[in-house]
């Protein structure tokens, strides 16, 4: 923009002095720059936005079976000789729980249940559970047995998870994609909550009745709490492994022929 000034001098003669005086509109788009901004102050508050849309996960076609059913099988210590595995017993009768209990669906039994902690590491310092599931003792198989003269079915902890029939405990529902949290393998535990006593039973992969006398409760607890789950995410499916912590060998469990078996864990 150019600024047009008269100036009288002496001679009295009028002459044009022409002073260019640039403006530039340096605020223009100012409108755009502040929104955008915004949008990135916002960002650093709340953060990005995260996927943690879940994906059921079932359990694998096992090869040998053709089948994706999962078996578990839990035992429980009947008070005889620690170093004997034959005191362990695939029953609820040793829990304070009745034939009675069992077979008229009373609270004792019915609000009990197994609870299955998935962990991401072994390390109990730094470990974060992050998956659980509870298997209901309303599901699983029956056993006959004698009551007030009669002969009777009630439940055992012995469980055939699929599709249909006894699902609950059968899948695994965890994020559908990694973006969050890029794990694929887990350390799963085991507890029985005993609502007959109001308490929760630890359980091992083991009974403690075949462990080497002197070593019932001084054995490595990574190889002997825990079982080894594997997500695939290809298939959207998961396999459970008995491993070796030492050797780092894996057994593939979970069929009828190699049960997911529990022991409940004797403390000295």
């Amino acid at each position: 923009m150019d600024v047009n000034n008269r100036i009288l001098l002496n001679n009295k003669t009028d002459k044009s002095l022409t002073i260019p005086i640039d403006i530039t509109w340096d605020y223009t788009g100012q409108d755009q720059l502040i929104e955008l901004y915004e949008e990135e102050i916002t960002k650093d508050i709340t953060g990005e936005g995260v996927d943690f849309e879940v994906e059921r996960f079932p359990h694998d076609i096992i090869p040998e079976t053709n089948k994706t059913e999962l078996n578990y099988e839990f035992y429980f210590y009947s008070g005889g000789s620690i170093n004997s595995p034959s005191s362990w017993n695939n029953s609820y009768l040793t829990e304070g729980i009745s034939i009675r209990n069992i077979y008229y669906s009373e609270e004792k039994f019915t609000k009990s249940f197994f609870k299955l902690d998935f962990y991401d590491t072994v390390d109990e310092k730094r470990q974060n559970n992050n998956i659980t599931v509870i298997i209901p003792t309303t599901q699983g198989h029956k056993t006959q047995i004698l009551f007030n003269k009669t002969d009777v079915n009630i439940r055992i902890p012995k469980f055939t998870l699929d599709y249909v029939g006894d699902v609950e405990g059968f899948f695994i529902y965890w994020l559908k994609k990694i973006d969050f949290l890029n794990i694929n393998t887990f350390y799963m535990t085991a507890k029985f909550y005993n609502a007959a006593t109001g308490t929760f039973v630890k359980m091992m992969n083991t009974p403690q009745g075949v462990l080497p006398v002197g070593t019932e409760y001084t054995f490595d607890p990574i190889k002997y709490f825990y079982y080894r789950v594997v997500l695939d995410y290809n298939k959207k499916s998961y396999r459970v492994f008995r491993f070796d912590p030492v050797t780092n060998t894996t057994i593939r469990v979970g069929s009828k022929l190699t049960p997911i078996t529990w022991y409940e864990y004797v403390n000295p």
